[in-house]
């Protein structure tokens, strides 16, 4: 099977988009292939990173959905902070739902490249608010010294 994968850092945007052309995954050998690629190209970034996926090019057949699923978590869990993806045919992304809920690290799918960028923005945006936002349980110095504490 000839396949190849591309993985472009894009600084303006601090992501990596991914992209697939002829990956076909039937047997058990095609999905530890898919995960070692994916693994080595990933892994040249020193760090998790946000990734975009273009599911076009990449095609999970029933046979192998639910190593898929396992091979897919592990590889997110591993390199990636957040991931979204877009495009596809119905069966891979039926995979990678069903592979979210089960396996955990679910995925966005959004209708565009540009969707799933602004969907990134939001969820970066909503991490930073959580991340900054003040611990209401504990009790304000200025409260305790009011009270005499």
């Amino acid at each position: 099977m000839s396949w190849n994968m591309s993985f472009e850092y894009q600084a303006e945007h601090d992501i990596v988009h991914a992209r697939f052309n002829r990956c076909l995954l039937v047997s058990p050998a095609d999905v530890d292939r898919w995960k070692a690629d994916v693994e080595e190209k990933l892994a040249v970034f020193g760090r998790r990173v946000d990734l975009l996926v273009d599911l076009d090019g990449l095609e999970v057949t029933f046979t192998v959905g639910r190593l898929f699923g396992q091979a897919r978590r592990e590889v997110l869990e591993r390199f990636t902070q957040r991931a979204n993806c877009y495009g596809g045919d119905e069966t891979t992304r039926m995979f990678l739902s069903t592979s979210g809920v089960l396996h955990g690290r679910p995925m966005a799918h959004l209708d565009s490249f540009e969707a799933a960028l602004v969907a990134m923005r939001a969820e970066r945006e909503a991490s930073r608010q959580r991340v900054f936002a003040p611990f209401s349980g504990a009790p304000r110095f200025e409260d305790v010294h009011a009270a005499g504490g």
